[in-house]
């Protein structure tokens, strides 16, 4: 259920019962201190079980003393979320509130006894992001920030390690927002180097990015993450980057591959699917860097070659490997709406020689031929290529695309993806319009929609014909279209809202 359009008075009363919540019905366990580098965050504790997350997962970043703070996070387990609904206001409670009922009702997987989940927001701090908020399904989760404090709460009721790790490094969405500065950012990536020059690998998950990183801080690089660090600028615009967490997760299958080089690393847990195991790696903390100036981007790809390359990117390369990282990096954090983020995520990385990293199956042999790629880097000579105004990455059958003037990102599902990719590999039209006629029978509006699909492609400016390439039929992946129940879905990222730019009643109009 969500709540808006509260004055300030009302948001400011409920950060006052939360805070008195807490320090009414909970012990303060102790007091600790985050460095993130360009933000010091503040921890107080209510519960001893949060201890342990916090010690393995935060071992480099995390402090006795520090000498101020910028933010603040309140920690405690959440026992009942029935009693944080009582402390915000009575009307939210389910068992009270009619409109809550209706909607227990109306979705079967809610009971009373569980709850549904609340979502307060202040759309003059955000309008996608709620300032307080819980999820209940499964772990009894609350959520909550005040700005006039900037403090952040965090209760959750389940803090078993398997359970807890599901939902992924701790406390990253917070972390997100207080790092989100004009000159910094969490980002979704990773970084190593040699010799003080930083490489950041531009790449989604399952590229390979995680192993190269990992195994090549094993056998000596310098290293900042696999997973999530902190991206920021210096005075002199130079492009910094510094660790957050130290732990890594491997699947099975790498563990194994590379258990030989574990030295020691402390097993944490799994992620309860039991398909990704948690180490913490304080034991190669001497490899970790702060403020590490990062020189290059490199896009990885697993492909079949026997022996690794690497050469510079050409630009639809660039584009896919930024729409990469930044997509991915949004994803995560919840921030695809905020062009203001992609665009600064984007003018960090883009002046950097960016380079495509085909990566063989043999580990060790991508990991030796890098190091002997950084050992000859600073005698190379670096090209910096342009940054294509409409970046478009296909990966995993989804297309995402991003205007890298004004910070949008567009994204298709699926079936989408398909007609878009028969477009650019030169299809014609009239060759991808019959093939839909065929499928009327399990979408009426199907060619409304693909006409809706060709227009918001074209008035975006990311329609890009090729000209015909005598192909007489399209090729329509069918298990694609049944699995989107032969729908086309083109979504806009923007500031203002979340677009779906293909809906029912702009098809309804059409015919």
């Amino acid at each position: 259920m969500e709540i808006r359009g509260l004055s300030t008075e009302q948001i400011n009363l409920y950060n006052k019962k939360i805070s008195n919540y807490i320090t009414s019905n909970f012990k303060l366990v102790e007091t600790k201190y985050i460095d993130l580098g360009v933000k010091t965050v503040r921890i107080l504790n209510y519960s001893k079980e949060f201890t342990p997350h916090i010690e393995k997962q935060l071992t480099y970043v995390l402090k006795d003393n520090a000498p101020k703070y910028d933010a603040t996070l309140v920690l405690w387990k959440e026992e009942n979320v029935y009693d944080f609904y009582k402390i915000i206001s009575p009307d939210i409670d389910p068992r009270f509130n009619i409109k809550a009922r209706l909607d227990l009702i109306y979705n079967k997987k809610h009971n009373l006894r569980e709850g549904i989940p609340i979502s307060v927001y202040d759309d003059e701090w955000s309008k996608f992001k709620p300032i307080i908020s819980t999820s209940i399904w499964h772990n009894n989760i609350v959520n909550a920030y005040d700005k006039t404090t900037n403090t952040y709460y965090y209760g959750v009721n389940n803090l078993e390690p398997e359970e807890f790790i599901k939902e992924g490094h701790i406390f990253v969405q917070i972390f997100n927002n207080i790092l989100k500065t004009e000159t910094s950012n969490l980002v979704h990536g990773a970084v190593i180097g040699l010799n003080g020059n930083g490489i950041c690998f531009c790449a989604r998950g399952q590229r390979g990015k995680s192993t190269l990183s990992v195994l090549s801080m094993m056998k000596g690089f310098e290293y900042v993450s696999d997973d999530y660090l902190i991206l920021h600028q210096n005075d002199k615009k130079q492009l910094l980057s510094s660790p957050i967490y130290s732990i890594i997760t491997l699947s099975p299958e790498m563990y194994n591959r590379l258990y030989d080089y574990m030295q020691g690393s402390s097993f944490v847990s799994n992620n309860a699917r039991k398909d990704k195991y948690v180490f913490n790696i304080s034991n190669f903390h001497d490899r970790f860097k702060k403020n590490y100036p990062i020189k290059l981007c490199i896009f990885p790809e697993i492909v079949t070659d026997k022996e690794p390359s690497i050469r510079q990117c050409t630009l639809e390369e660039k584009g896919r490997a930024i729409v990469q990282i930044i997509q991915s990096t949004l994803m995560q954090t919840q921030d695809l709406s905020e062009n203001q983020t992609v665009k600064k995520i984007m003018n960090m990385l883009k002046d950097l020689p960016f380079y495509k990293f085909n990566l063989c199956h043999d580990i060790d042999k991508n990991t030796e031929f890098l190091r002997d790629f950084m050992n000859k880097f600073e005698k190379t000579e670096k090209k910096i290529i342009e940054t294509p105004k409409i970046a478009v990455d296909i990966t995993f059958d989804l297309a995402n695309i991003l205007n890298t003037e004004t910070g949008i990102i567009y994204s298709m599902n699926s079936f989408a993806t398909n007609l878009y990719e028969n477009i650019l590999n030169g299809v014609s039209l009239e060759c991808i319009s019959a093939e839909l006629a065929k499928l009327t029978q399990y979408n009426k509006n199907i060619l409304a929609q693909f006409d809706i699909f060709l227009r918001e492609l074209k008035e975006k400016g990311i329609l890009m014909l090729k000209g015909n390439n005598n192909s007489n039929t399209a090729n329509i992946n069918i298990d694609m279209a049944m699995n989107d129940n032969f729908n086309i879905s083109f979504i806009e990222y923007s500031q203002k809202e979340q677009k779906e730019l293909i809906n029912i009643k702009k098809t309804l109009i059409l015919n």
